[in-house]
């Protein structure tokens, strides 16, 4: 995923997330302190119904998360993390539906599965 994607999002400036967006941590503690970071704006950004914003935020999220996934080894720890994914996924279907990208939602939503079968949320996405 091209960062592009998240350049001049929002009112059709640059966003006010581009920090977080463009970030591009290399070690195991700044990538769960972005994730975190971006969780937190996520649920801001969907409160006030920036769902453009949310988008590239949890886009992002997700991209780390599946890098960590990807240098991890021991698989409690990727449980752990696909568990994670699994809730971003299932958030981000939330903002497609609300963007009315019905079809991309559903493939959130079955991502989120995937990653997390036990997921109720993502069952109702």
């Amino acid at each position: 995923m091209s960062l592009g994607l998240y350049q001049g999002l929002g009112a059709g400036g640059p966003s006010a997330h581009s920090d977080v967006l463009t970030a591009a941590p290399d070690n195991i503690d700044s990538q769960r302190a972005l994730v975190e970071e971006i969780k937190r704006r996520g649920r801001a950004t969907v409160g006030s119904k920036s769902y453009l914003d949310a988008e590239a935020l949890y886009s992002k999220g997700i991209e780390v998360l599946d890098l960590m996934v990807k240098n991890e080894k021991d698989e409690s720890v990727i449980a752990d993390l696909n568990k994670e994914t699994a809730i971003l996924f299932s958030n981000r279907s939330l903002v497609k539906m609300q963007l009315g990208k019905i079809t991309e939602a559903l493939e959130d939503a079955d991502a989120a599965v995937e990653r997390d079968p036990g997921y109720v949320k993502a069952h109702w996405r």
